[in-house]
């Protein structure tokens, strides 16, 4: 879930908390002084802080695609290039510099798994093993690993698919990936696939 970073947003956040329902919408960053909010059918709203006030704006159209593939070249030939290697990096990184990326379009993340990402808390390390020692993960918790993985677990870790078989489509996630400590787990994805094998269709 996203948390406001800067005063601004906090001042919007504190708007949306009297004035909206809120476990019924997504909340976004659109700078560090606006906020997007989403219902659960797509309708979208944004506000921003001005003049001392909460204010509803515009929301801002995408930038062109011209125009992020040439931020993007520039990016890629900064040197140093920033030490991003979290979302929480990667958010800070995106508030203080000028940048024509939508918020998802910096956290690399699909549409299903960044409105994954914005409603609901981020899971642990533990809560992912967790999971995977099951045996079987659905879905919607697959995702909630794929979120850790590309937010902190990408640094030590690797999550993927191993292949198929009779029961199901099966996936791994190795802990401290190419130490001689790593901790291997692997699991079904409780899918279509796995449903029909299983007879649960």
């Amino acid at each position: 879930m996203y948390k406001p970073h800067t005063i601004e947003q906090y001042k919007i956040q504190q708007f949306l908390d009297a004035n909206f329902v809120m476990e019924h919408f997504l909340v976004s960053p659109l700078s560090r002084t606006s906020l997007l909010l989403e219902d659960k059918t797509g309708e979208q709203i944004a506000f921003g802080f001005f003049d001392n006030k909460v204010q509803e704006i515009p929301i801002p159209p995408p930038a062109k695609l011209e125009d992020v593939q040439a931020f993007l070249q520039t990016f890629r030939a900064l040197d140093p290039k920033p030490k991003l290697h979290s979302f929480e990096d990667v958010t800070r990184w995106w508030l203080s510099h000028s940048n024509p990326l939508t918020y998802q379009q910096a956290l690399c993340l699909s549409d299903e798994l960044y409105r994954r990402f914005l409603s609901r808390p981020m899971l642990q390390e533990e809560d992912c093993c967790r999971l995977a020692a099951s045996g079987l993960v659905t879905e919607e918790e697959y995702q909630d690993i794929q979120l850790w993985f590309f937010d902190e677990g990408k640094n030590y870790c690797w999550l993927g698919p191993l292949g198929v078989d009779g029961t199901g489509n099966i996936y791994g996630l190795t802990i401290h990936y190419g130490k001689t400590y790593a901790r291997r787990l692997k699991f079904y994805l409780l899918d279509d696939y796995y449903r029909y094998m299983n007879h649960m269709l």
